[in-house]
Parts: structure tokens; C-alpha cells; sequence
């Protein structure tokens, strides 16, 4: 599963996620709360069946806290919105490929502390357990 891919099914389901990957630039204020999405190390592909595992880190961004002392908490909050929508979900697609299984890493996001523009970051991580749609030649 490539990131593009995780990228297009969290928009989709209603995340603002940026839309480059393993990218995490200095965004505008009017462009947060927003997901980033970095592709991690990953188990090794099964040798029987064509079953990979994917991993991504998704860091979860939100507005300036100093401007809003709310910003810390509702960040939080979204970091936890996503990994209940990720952790243990079943039978399901993410661009071309089912996944069998997402899992969190984590029960509850990581906070990272604030960025250099005073704006709360969270990391959470996922594993995923899918297989690949065979490609149209």
C-alpha cells in the first residue's frame, strides 16, 4: 500500500491530510488541524500468501494554542478520533488493496509537544495487514 493511497482513504473519510506524504511543511493557520502521513518500516511480506504489512505514522497538527488555549485538548482529540477509526477495523479497501486488518500502535496519540509556530502535534502509528489487488497489465 503506498501512502498516496492511506492518504486518499483518510481524506475520504473526512481527515484534512495533506496531500503530498512524507512531506510536513510549514502550512498556513487556515490549513490546520491536518494529517500528515510518513510510510514506516514494515514486517516482511508473508512467504506463503501474497499478504504484506504495512506501517505509517500519521502526525495529527492543530492551530496555534497560544491564540486558542482549546487547540492542545481538540488536537488530542482528533489523534484519538483517528486511531478509534483505524484501530481494529476489518475487511475493507484502501486504494488497490483489501485490507485485512488496521491496528494503532498506540491507545492514545503520542504528543510530540508544539512546533516552532506554537501548534500542538501528536504522532500516532498504525500497522495494517493487507493484500494487494493484482495490477492491470
Amino acid at each position: 500500500m503506498r501512502a498516496k493511497e492511506f492518504i486518499n482513504y483518510l481524506t475520504a473519510e473526512g481527515f484534512n491530510v495533506y496531500p503530498d506524504a512524507y512531506f510536513m511543511p510549514d502550512v498556513e493557520e487556515s490549513q490546520l488541524p491536518a494529517l500528515f502521513v510518513f510510510g514506516t518500516s514494515s514486517g516482511e511480506s508473508d512467504d506463503d500468501l501474497p499478504i504484506q504489512y504495512p506501517t505509517f505514522q500519521v502526525i495529527v497538527k492543530g492551530k496555534n494554542y497560544k491564540s486558542d488555549f482549546t487547540q492542545m485538548d481538540q488536537t488530542e482529540q482528533l489523534a484519538k478520533r483517528l486511531i478509534r477509526q483505524l484501530d481494529n477495523k476489518i475487511g475493507y479497501e484502501i486504494g488497490n488493496n483489501h485490507v485485512y486488518h488496521s491496528k494503532a500502535m498506540q491507545s492514545s496519540p503520542i504528543p510530540i509537544g508544539i512546533d516552532t509556530m506554537d501548534r500542538p502535534v501528536f504522532s500516532t502509528n498504525f500497522r495494517f495487514k493487507i493484500q494487494p489487488y493484482k495490477e492491470e497489465e
